[in-house]
């Protein structure tokens, strides 16, 4: 009897043990990762989402259609706070998808991995003044034009960020970066990231200061920019960027800024937390 017993517990043990390792299976598969793909509705026939990727759209300048977006739980707003004018607010797609180089922009980059979807698009910064920008900046003299991404929702733990930074036409720049986890009341200085483009030439031309790099798969540029930070389930967390504008020379080429998108991937010990939390809700839902 007491042999059936032990043998009982034991079967207890591991069918809770199953149901833990499937629970926390499942939320990693709810949670990770979150893919967010920026196109513009007003531009080259857009929007042209990325395969595998969940879509932020919106019209170039068109400050009405920059909202929050929820995605399996998860916030997205972006804002422009030390600027009221919209034409700040960049939403870009380049041309001509598709056809042969040099006509083409997009022609120009090297699409072996099936990423022109991602490149060709993007949210980004005018710093111009005569749009609406505070004009050059350099890190020392000027005035920074930001732009915040503010994620809402997302459970207490640690997280992978991996941003897109390039333009299959002519923008290059380097980029300040700060982060916020406590909902943006302070801010803490990130290392700096840098914008690539894919097209020669422009004004100023980044392939003499070696800025262009025309693929052939966007995790592999020099500007993919990769961050971690830890999220304390209450604050949201906001990612803050502002371009070093006209710093390499003061043309428009070097004075707007863009992201393409990015990749929030939960560490592993996120992940085992957010499966245990799975757990103990199905378990009080059952009771």
């Amino acid at each position: 009897m007491r042999t059936l017993l032990w043998e009982e517990w034991k079967m207890k043990k591991l069918i809770l043990f199953s149901v833990l390792c499937l629970a926390m299976t499942v939320s990693a598969q709810a949670q990770l990762p979150l893919k967010v793909d920026f196109n513009s509705t007003s531009q080259d026939g857009g929007p042209h989402n990325q395969a595998g990727y969940d879509a932020y759209d919106a019209g170039h300048e068109v400050a009405a259609d920059f909202v929050t977006k929820i995605y399996g739980g998860i916030s997205v707003t972006p804002t422009w706070s030390n600027t009221t004018d919209n034409r700040v607010q960049q939403m870009i797609d380049r041309g001509n998808q598709g056809t042969v180089p040099p006509s083409s922009y997009d022609g120009n980059w090297d699409n072996t991995a099936g990423d022109l979807d991602l490149t060709t698009d993007f949210i980004g910064i005018d710093t111009r003044t005569q749009n609406g920008g505070n004009g050059d900046w350099d890190g020392a003299t000027g005035t920074p034009t930001y732009m915040e991404l503010t994620l809402g929702g997302l459970a207490a733990g640690d997280y992978e960020w991996t941003s897109f930074h390039h333009d299959t036409e002519h923008l290059f720049c380097d980029f300040a970066v700060w982060l916020s986890t406590d909902g943006g009341g302070m801010f803490t200085p990130l290392a700096d990231g840098m914008m690539t483009d894919t097209t020669p030439g422009g004004t100023p031309d980044s392939d003499l200061y070696g800025y262009r790099e025309p693929g052939p798969d966007v995790f592999t540029l020099n500007s993919t920019y990769t961050t971690s930070f830890t999220a304390n389930g209450a604050d949201d967390v906001v990612l803050r960027f502002a371009p070093y504008s006209g710093a390499i020379e003061p043309a428009v080429h070097n004075q707007i800024w863009g992201m393409n998108g990015f990749v929030l991937v939960p560490e592993p010990t996120t992940i085992m937390l957010l499966g245990l939390g799975s757990l103990v809700i199905g378990r009080r839902r059952r009771r």
